[in-house]
């Protein structure tokens, strides 16, 4: 035994005396203290990596839950990223020569969950944002917008935390003068988009600030605070629209090389390019059958009722004309004739669906959660039976990019509750009906519910509260985001997505996300252009211009993670089919999921282990 091990022993044998006798049993297996050790050790890089991101990246800190790091924003200079970068690789490099063989099963799955992250951020800082990518510099807008969602136990400190980053923003706009130099089009047009929507909201920040203000110098300092974040936002708001008019040749998509790495380190997402296209290309076809099987009834009932109320052969040729015209007008020659697209969809539902405006749109929503939360609780197919959460109106930036937003307790948060933010019919008589018809009808709310609240997003980490800090700080977004298909699975198989309004937009869904995972691939691997894309979504597709335009900047300003929706679905469903298989009739779809959120959002290879030794274990 060398030195280094009795040192240890000492300090275990005397730590243990007061806790709970767990090793006691082993006490003089050294296997079992180098597992100690080793998993002590990996604990102690974990924290110095929370340490540098506390440091280098506060507005990522802030999202994790470390509310020291609210104050500031991102130092976005060149000597910062490359300060960062040192940092980043010095923890990479300690945890890739450490000694895994001695980790516990548990800690050795949290490892991997760290190497990516840590593989994420180091290739991040590499791709020179300071200097090429205006959305980077627009991320300030999220932060300090993200203080307004927070949940603080004072009012005043959630008042100075904001007022500190709306300071802060003034040097965010020196950097990117000084800095931002060249950049793509495209990106820079997002980025402005997101500019305008922070300058537009910033009278209702200032609202939200003043109704915490003790006395009127702070009221004073409030609107000080925000006309210069107003000014600083107007300076950040001209660079980008300069840099979108520049005539210039940077690409805004990823590339092959790049795009590769994203989806083998990021997501998780190991096919080869030919197998994946393939695969994309597949799901296309399935969902947009599956939506012309779902819109079917529909548009027979629509025939139906023109028939019954039209005289004459004229009129039914007249008729035949239409639905020849709603049915094949819109495909290619090379489309398989029959199927129908976006634009069917559009016809149907501007027909079936007309939402009477709720006298309380909050509590209604709150109630229909209340109910689904009940009927998955008489299901028993998930172990979590109690569910605190409120739905609030959301704030005004947020609004212009969503519907609704789910904010779920910080990484190293334990909250008692959680908020869903919900978009409110706004402007005039039309548009509000218009909102209401699109958000607001039964079937989208359901499939929200589902998808964010129960048994979604919101259910998974309200029962993975008490997981390690890596599985919370640094989750698999692939099996975080497979989860919201996996709900809606269970939804439909268990009744709760039954009707065909139900199956019409959840065909929808599927139709618009195989969509966007196909166009995602084929832009970020440069098969596509700008115009392909908006091509491939209009003209193919049958998509409103709006809405192919909306898809599109999702994919640039998060390249590969349209498609790890379906991935991450795809493992956790095989997952359960490999234990339906190997069970039969012993199998269990509580005990089942139990394991899974034991689990938390592990890499796919690690899920599979980690479920494997709870079954083992059981026994």
């Amino acid at each position: 035994m060398n030195h280094t091990k009795i040192h240890y022993f000492a300090i275990l044998a005397g730590c243990l005396l007061f806790t709970t006798p767990l090793y006691t049993q082993n006490i003089m297996d050294m296997d079992n203290i180098d597992t100690i050790l080793q998993d002590t050790a990996f604990n102690d890089l974990a924290n110095r990596y929370a340490s540098v991101l506390l440091s280098f990246f506060p507005e990522r800190a802030t999202r994790l839950g470390y509310s020291s790091a609210n104050t500031k924003l991102d130092d976005r200079t060149p000597q910062h990223s490359a300060q960062a970068l040192a940092a980043l690789h010095s923890i990479r490099q300690q945890l890739e020569t450490m000694e895994t063989g001695t980790l516990s099963p548990s800690k050795k799955a949290d490892r991997k969950l760290l190497l990516n992250d840590l593989d994420y951020m180091i290739w991040l800082e590499e791709q020179d944002r300071v200097s090429s990518n205006p959305l980077y510099y627009a991320e300030a807008f999220d932060a300090i917008y993200d203080l307004r969602l927070k949940q603080m136990a004072s009012p005043n400190r959630q008042r100075l935390d904001i007022l500190a980053r709306l300071h802060a923003l003034s040097k965010v706009a020196d950097q990117a003068e000084t800095y931002l130099t060249h950049a793509p089009a495209f990106q820079a047009q997002i980025a402005m988009e997101k500019a305008y929507y922070a300058f537009l909201s910033m009278d209702d920040l200032t609202e939200f600030l003043l109704k915490t203000s003790p006395d009127e110098d702070t009221s004073s300092q409030i609107k000080q605070q925000t006309a210069q974040a107003k000014h600083a936002i107007k300076r950040l708001f001209d660079l980008f629209k300069q840099l979108s008019r520049a005539e210039n040749t940077y690409d805004f998509r990823a590339g092959e090389e790049a795009y590769n790495f994203l989806l083998k380190n990021q997501y998780q997402i190991t096919e080869k390019s030919e197998k994946l296209l393939a695969q994309l290309e597949k799901k296309v076809q399935e969902a947009q059958q599956e939506l012309t099987k779902s819109l079917r009834p529909f548009i027979q009932d629509i025939e139906t009722e023109e028939i019954t109320v039209l005289d004459g052969q004229e009129n039914e040729t007249d008729l035949a004309v239409q639905k020849k015209e709603s049915t094949s007008a819109k495909t290619k020659d090379n489309e398989p004739q029959g199927l129908l697209n976006a634009q069917d969809f559009y016809a149907v539902t501007k027909r079936i669906i007309e939402v009477e405006p709720p006298e309380d749109p909050l509590t209604a929503l709150a109630q229909q959660a209340e109910a689904a939360a009940a009927f998955f609780n008489e299901q028993g197919i998930f172990p979590q039976k109690s569910f605190k959460f409120n739905v609030v109106a959301m704030p005004q930036y947020f609004a212009y990019f969503k519907a609704y937003l789910l904010v779920p307790p910080y990484g190293n948060q334990y909250n008692s509750h959680t908020d869903f933010f919900l978009r409110l019919p706004n402007g005039n008589q039309l548009s509000q009906q218009e909102q209401l018809n699109r958000d607001f009808n039964q079937p989208v709310q359901k499939l929200m519910l589902t998808e964010e609240l129960i048994p979604g997003r919101y259910y998974q980490t309200v029962a993975t509260a008490n997981l390690s800090a890596q599985r919370r700080f640094y989750p698999s977004k692939t099996i975080q985001n497979g989860w919201k298909k996996y709900a809606q699975q269970v939804a439909l198989e268990k009744g709760f997505l039954i009707t065909d309004e139900d199956l019409l937009f959840t065909a929808w869904e599927h139709y618009i996300q195989a969509l966007q995972a196909l166009a995602d691939f084929k832009l970020h691997t440069r098969q596509f252009s700008y115009t392909d894309t908006l091509e491939f979504l209009t003209l193919e597709h049958g998509l409103e211009q709006d809405q192919a335009d909306t898809l599109i900047k999702q994919i640039v300003s998060a390249p590969a993670e349209a498609l790890s929706y379906q991935a991450g679905f795809d493992v956790l469903q095989n997952l359960r089919h490999k234990y339906q298989k190997k069970q039969g009739k012993k199998f269990k779809e509580e005990t089942f999921h139990s394991y899974l959120l034991q689990a938390g959002n592990l890499t796919p290879d690690e899920l599979e282990k980690e479920v494997a030794r709870f079954y083992k274990e059981s026994k």
